[in-house]
């Protein structure tokens, strides 16, 4: 072991004398209180007057009180993975990290092979028990809530739990024992999407909000489940356990429901306090720690018991909360931020721990502690060596609870919000987040469940550099620091006066990232006459991850923070994803008014598919879908705010919380490049640099939303900007020359990341109308449409007609652009092991073709939707043989997900599947059905070969696709019973859509790009 200065051996030397007496006198119980949602603010002795917590109060007379104390993420899930095991919520899941609220359906997410708090003490003869909330899965792969529950809380150090499975929010509306379901009858069990659904209770809107039951069937079971009696069931359940175990030493983990929203506090405890449901859930809250504390005086146990009382995460601003607000309580106190949130509201909580004759009584502790330094702590306490944790983050606390260290035990602490791109890190006085905004909750809606970022910031009276009127500046850093011991409440982002401490707090935060997958998020490189627009941000991290000094360093070895990945083994990933590309676009798909012969180059040395779709026939809905996994309609984002596509400076974006293709494959360490066409938001919180990309280089919406657009006179768009990242780095860029410039950062981005798995999406702009190309490819257009090009150069106006004879020469340049993009594969070696797809997102505008299909751009017909793909991976992919099975844009996230390693998320419906099987030809179609909207509007359903349109829900046309690609035959009247089965694929889809559907994302008072 080695001490670097005569502090640490001081301190080593008191971590030993007190392990020492500790480990010679009887075990001590340990009883750890964990609230949930349980702001800052929350109690009276951490400063609350409009509820009162007399037993907690008393807790923190008793003992010690801690005033720098942080749960390991701002959300419920991570943070309770921290607390157990001892790990930063990015290590679960073998690297590929827990971020949010687990789903209904996920399973146990702790290796029952690792060490956790509960196997702690079970190795030194403790009973142990978990009563309350788990929310951390049960079984292996996917739980289908069939009893027995298993692997779950006993495979993981608890001899016995009961409890709320997931969350009092969330269903199933059952308690689990051990293993089986509370009330289970074999002969009616539990059905995940059984119909009809098992009532349970509800509640008024001020208790905010309790998601539908999920489940059907366990009558006996729902019925029993109680909201307003849980706080006294699980107290009962906690006395008596106590009780009985009270002769031998004992660890019981009280994780509790309260103050989770709904708020449900018995009918005894309502309108007890001066701020609503929430004061009184938190009123409940405290009589539960007072019965559990009087049942350790009543059996004597008092003196020889440790108990902690601390919260999962910050408070929650829902609605609930915002009315505790407006009565005048603070629930994270005076602290910047809200549940998910990574500013110091979303995960400084309260933490007291008593322990009579241990812990001196009435005193406050500033020491840095974080809940995943528990593992170690607990070791420490029962006698066993610490120094065994390795490959933990926990650090031995024991001498802050019953000592006064002069010195911090730990300075750096990892931090977790909902978003990884913002991910943080705390080291001595400073914390650094390395995004903007909070990486929480977003929306500001009367109607909105829950608020977050900015506009709960101007809620709640926060004032922050960043912010003006509830909104992020357009100005502010790309990044924050904070300076904790001057500025606890954050008003004051200092990442520009301070560019030596972020290069170092980069560094830092880079060490974990890097190490577990989670890759930093890069600037994107700036011109260096464009320096001084980012002056005071670190261009270079050529010093490398800071290691910090073994007194604060957690239990795994240096070496594991520092030494670099392996990257070898991940394929890359590259999307070319054209504009208004028709099926018959392309030499290899029949067209004889083109020549692409790399891209038929590339078929000959991968695969045609021909039976793939995008998700809608126009531009942004169709992005949407590629990059979400999700049919748009799902996510509010088939269409713009009150036109078919997002317009220049359009309130409405992809929502700041879907996770996009970027950000899953960033988790599994890959680096991620965007060159060319956004069109997902263009206001400040939706560019592709908020949504995983690490560079951006394009534009933000198609080229001819510009001034000189044909109905100009009716949109008024303004010019067009060009961006590097966030920042417009021209206006009006000559459209001849888009598709070169977006193909040489393409080519320079895999050069730069030769080294990394990387995922390269290149959207471009072309063929959409008005065509272009650049110089080298119009050496043979005709003399007479040459003249009218250069009047056009004279009177700044685009003729489109004339340009939509461009059509071959604007396709010869994206053929040779994914040339360039495969040439660069293989000059960097990198040819056998990437997978390149090449497809468009809708059918062909004027003057492109779809032949043999019916219909164009905005058509639900086959050729608005059906588009020219090709697929290329050298020894993975077969070659020369096309494959007809549908597949869809939709399934790229899962597959590049399971290709990559990486987690799909499991809290929200995707709609994509895994099509590797059957690229490979080992399986079929995973669809049973694709489903076509124009619009917000169902129109159309494919399943098997057949297709059905509907108008306004009426079944209309039916279709044989493999007699009838061109739907020129409508047999809609001989196939009663294919038009029965269709239709029920209709029904049954529009109401998961509006079962399962998620919100886009507005902004007040948006304003277009300018530079």
């Amino acid at each position: 072991m080695r001490l670097t200065s005569l502090a640490q051996l001081l301190s080593f030397l008191v971590l030993l004398s007190t392990s020492a007496v500790l480990s010679a006198e009887q075990p001590p119980n340990v009883v750890l209180i964990f609230a949930d949602d349980l702001g800052y603010g929350d109690l009276g002795c951490y400063g609350a007057t409009k509820l009162q917590t007399p037993n907690i109060d008393q807790l923190a007379r008793e003992g010690r009180q801690f005033t720098d104390a942080h749960s390991a993420s701002a959300v419920c899930t991570p943070s309770r993975y921290g607390l157990l095991t001892g790990e930063y919520p990015l290590r679960a899941m073998g690297g590929k990290g827990t971020w949010g609220p687990l789903s209904t359906t996920s399973g146990l997410i702790i290796d029952t092979e690792t060490l956790t708090i509960g196997k702690v003490f079970q190795n030194k003869g403790y009973a142990t028990a978990c009563l309350g909330k788990w929310h951390l899965g049960f079984k292996q792969g996917k739980n289908d809530w069939q009893v027995p529950l298993r692997p779950g809380p006993q495979d993981v150090g608890f001899d016995h739990y009961f409890g709320v499975p997931l969350v009092n929010s969330g269903s199933p509306y059952v308690y689990v024992e051990d293993d089986t379901i509370v009330g289970y009858d074999p002969s009616d069990p539990l059905v995940y999407g059984g119909k009809p659904v098992s009532p349970t209770p509800s509640f008024p809107e001020e208790a905010s909000r309790k998601s539908p039951n999920r489940f059907g069937g366990a009558l006996k079971a729902h019925q029993i489940y109680d909201d307003e009696k849980t706080g006294t069931l699980l107290t009962e359940k906690a006395v008596k356990w106590i009780t009985e175990k009270k002769d031998k030493p004992f660890f019981l983990y009280f994780p509790t429901p309260n103050i989770h929203h709904p708020f449900t506090p018995a009918p005894r405890f309502k309108g007890t306090s001066q701020c609503g449901l929430y004061g009184d859930f938190v009123h409940e809250l405290d009589w539960m720690v007072g019965e559990i504390l009087g049942c350790l005086d009543e059996n004597g146990l008092s003196e020889n018991t440790l108990v902690i009382f601390t919260s999962d995460n910050g408070g929650m601003l829902n609605l609930a909360g915002r009315n505790a607000m407006k009565a005048g309580h603070k629930m994270n106190g005076d602290l910047l931020g809200f549940k998910f949130g990574v500013w110091e509201g979303g995960h400084r909580v309260p933490f007291i721990a008593k322990w009579p004759g241990k812990i001196e009584a009435g005193t406050q502790s500033d020491q840095l502690i974080s809940q995943v330094d528990m593992l170690a702590t607990f070791t420490a306490l029962t006698g066993q060596d610490v120094e065994t944790l390795n490959g933990k983050d926990s650090v031995n606390m024991l001498p802050a609870l019953v000592d006064d260290p002069d010195k911090p035990l730990r300075t750096e602490l990892l931090l977790a919000p909902r978003q990884p791109r913002n991910l943080a890190i705390r080291n001595g006085k400073w914390v650094y987040i390395g995004a903007r905004s909070s990486g929480g909750f977003t929306g500001s809606r009367p109607t909105d469940h829950a608020w977050g970022g900015p506009p709960a910031a101007e809620f709640a009276g926060s004032v922050n550099s960043d912010i003006e009127n509830g909104r992020l500046k357009k100005d502010a850093p790309p990044a924050q620091l904070y300076n904790l011991e001057i500025d606890l409440v954050q008003t004051t982002n200092v990442y520009r006066e301070n560019p030596e401490v972020v290069k170092e707090m980069q560094a830092r935060l880079n060490s974990y990232r890097q190490m577990e997958g989670v890759p930093r998020k890069r600037r994107p490189k700036q011109k260096p006459k464009k320096q001084a627009a980012v002056s005071g941000e670190p261009t270079a991290l050529a010093a490398g991850p800071a290691t910090p000094s073994r007194a604060h360093q957690p239990a795994a070895s240096a070496s594991r923070l520092t030494q670099q990945p392996s990257h070898n083994t991940k394929p890359n990933f590259v999307v070319v994803f054209t504009d208004d590309q028709g099926y018959a676009d392309l030499s290899c798909f029949g067209g004889e008014h083109v020549s692409t012969p790399r891209i038929d180059q590339m078929a000959a040395e991968g695969m045609k598919l021909t039976s793939f779709y995008v998700a809608a026939p126009v531009c942004t809905p169709s992005r949407a879908a590629l990059m979400t996994g999700c049919y748009p309609k799902r996510i509010d984002m088939a269409m713009g705010s009150n036109f078919g596509v997002l317009l220049a400076g359009d309130r409405k974006g992809l929502h700041p919380d879907e996770i996009t293709i970027a950000e899953v494959l960033k988790t599994a360490g890959y680096k991620t490049g965007m060159f060319g066409k956004w069109h997902l938001g263009d206001q400040p919180e939706f560019l592709p640099t908020r949504q995983g990309f690490d560079v951006f280089f394009g534009l933000p919406y198609s080229h001819d939303i510009h001034p000189f657009h044909t109905q100009q006179k009716k949109h008024q768009f303004p010019p067009l900007p060009l961006l590097e990242g966030e920042e417009v780095i021209e206006m009006d860029p000559d459209a001849d020359y888009l598709t070169r410039r977006i193909t040489e950062r393409a080519v320079d981005f895999i050069s730069a990341n030769k080294d990394h798995p990387f995922f390269l999406y290149v959207p471009h702009p072309i063929p959409h109308r008005p065509l272009h190309a650049s110089p080298p490819f119009m050496k043979n257009v005709p003399q007479p449409l040459t003249v009218k090009l250069e009047e056009e150069k004279k009177n700044g106006n685009i003729d489109y007609r004339a340009r939509d004879k461009l059509l071959r020469q604007a396709l010869s340049e994206i053929d040779w652009s994914v040339g360039q993009i495969l040439d660069a594969l293989k000059e960097n070696g990198l040819d056998d092991n990437t997978l390149v797809i090449f497809t468009s997102d809708n059918g062909p505008s004027i003057p492109g073709k779809a032949t043999p299909l019916s219909g164009k751009k905005g058509s639900t017909l086959e050729g608005g939707m059906r588009e020219p793909t090709v697929i290329r991976w050298p020894g993975k992919i077969p070659a020369g043989n096309p494959n007809a099975e549908l597949m869809t844009a939709m399934d790229l996230l899962p597959t590049f997900a399971k290709l990559a390693g990486a987690a799909i998320p499991t809290d929200r419906v995707i709609d994509g599947k895994d099509i590797w099987p059957t690229l490979i030809g080992e399986a079929r179609s995973p669809h049973e059905a694709f489903f076509y909207h124009r619009g917000n509007q169902l129109q159309a359903v494919r399943s098997g070969k057949w297709k059905l349109h509907t108008n306004n829900g009426r079944p209309t046309q039916l279709y044989d696709l493999e007699s009838d690609i061109g739907e020129k035959k409508n047999v809609i009247q001989s196939n009663p019973e294919v038009v029965q089965r269709l239709g029920r694929h209709l029904k049954a889809f529009a109401k998961d859509i509006a079962d399962n559907s998620r919100p886009a994302a507005f902004v007040d008072h948006p304003k277009p790009l300018s530079k």
